[in-house]
């Protein structure tokens, strides 16, 4: 009964907001997310992402190889408390292979996905150490690489592949995050593969969903994951798409029905505070449709997938486990646009700035100067959500 109800609480949906999403977990098209740039300078901040409690954040810092278009990115993490510290995170890196940071809710985990090139995307898994020290204790690379053979399912999980590729893969797999469990215990990821094209020539693709329990260092499904890889497992890129809430099980035992409820409330006061701003954001009507479509469909979506995940349990803990999925999955949504908000502003007042700086500086330059800079290409991209699976 709960496969069969979880079938209907994965809501389809087709385009989402890809337009100003080009890399994230949840995309094909991996790029970088918002850029700010200076004229007058070769090295400037990618990206900023901040940690749930705010206590540190990471930037992204770019600087551009002499004479060429393409740059290396440090990421570096900074303390909220003296931002003149900071403490660089793994080597530096080609900013061919763009990377974005997902933050545990505890602080003590970082997980990056990584684009490797067009036919991958992997993930990079790092843990606390000292200070604000973070080491990489694994990472899911289908070409291998330092700490592959940590991302491993146990031998007796049926359900996990027996190789790197499965039957009728062609090798271009991306893996996306998803979601932190609320004890930060689990890390859920999507593997999404290409098939084999069908005799019409159209390619399907098979997604898989697991947990990396950080507690036993290995990979595991459950009875809700299980049950949310049979519904899902194989689409047609033509299909219009599920939509899967952001939601991983906890380790943790269920908090009590009123702090549960509380979470709730909470979440749904700030995603309803978000979602407007967000909507009104969108560069044109078709952009706020997809948008008001998506949320419609992300609605429904959550409380059916609550539904099911309930009635998985004991009839006792169904109240708290719906309530569970409700608050974490509303926290996670809310996380994501409010994210997006922040680094939309950053990116409208860096093109406000730069506007300020062309205008001044055409001021003194003859007309044909005048012109080149007119024509010049914009500095700053929008950004995107970032864990958004599309």
């Amino acid at each position: 009964m709960a496969t069969n109800n979880l079938k209907g609480s994965l809501i389809k949906f087709g385009f989402y907001f890809r337009r100003l999403r080009r890399t994230a977990l949840g995309t094909i098209v991996l790029g970088s997310c918002v850029a700010f740039a200076y004229a007058e300078t070769d090295v400037h901040i990618e990206s900023v992402t901040t940690s749930p409690r705010g206590t540190f954040r990471i930037e992204q810092e770019r600087k551009w190889d002499s004479g060429m278009q393409v740059g290396t990115i440090t990421a570096w993490i900074i303390p909220a408390a003296d931002s003149g510290q900071r403490v660089r995170l793994d080597e530096p890196f080609d900013d061919t292979k763009g990377r974005h940071f997902f933050i545990s809710p505890d602080e003590q985990s970082i997980c990056a996905t990584v684009h490797q090139h067009s036919q991958l995307q992997s993930l990079m898994l790092y843990r606390r150490e000292n200070g604000l020290q973070f080491k990489l204790v694994t990472t899911e690379d289908e070409e291998g690489g330092d700490g592959h053979h940590l991302w491993d399912f146990d031998k007796n999980d049926r359900f996990g592949p027996k190789a790197d590729l499965e039957a009728n893969e062609t090798g271009r797999v991306y893996n996306y995050f998803v979601a932190w469990s609320s004890d930060s215990a689990r890390l859920l990821v999507e593997r999404r593969s290409q098939l084999e094209a069908k005799k019409d020539g159209e390619h399907a693709w098979r997604r898989h969903y697991f947990y990396f329990n950080l507690r036993r260092a290995k990979l595991e499904h459950t009875q809700y994951l299980r049950a949310l890889n049979r519904a899902v497992r194989n689409y047609d890129a033509a299909r219009k798409e599920y939509v899967v809430p952001a939601f991983a099980e906890p380790l943790d035992a269920l908090p009590l029905e009123k702090e549960l409820r509380d979470r709730y409330e909470a979440a749904e006061g700030r995603l309803n505070k978000a979602y407007p701003a967000f909507l009104e954001r969108a560069e044109d009507e078709k952009e706020k449709q997809d948008r008001r479509d998506y949320q419609r469909l992300w609605l429904k979506a959550r409380e059916s997938g609550a539904e099911t995940f309930a009635a998985m349990g004991s009839k006792a803990e169904r109240s708290r486990e719906k309530l569970l999925y409700l608050a974490d999955a509303t926290e996670n949504r809310a996380h994501e646009l409010e994210e997006y908000l922040e680094e939309r502003a950053r990116w409208d007042e860096e093109n406000k700035k730069q506007a300020t700086k062309a205008n001044e500086a055409a001021k003194g330059l003859a007309a044909a100067d005048e012109n080149r800079m007119n024509g010049a290409k914009p500095l700053y991209k929008s950004p995107m959500i970032r864990n958004e699976r599309s």
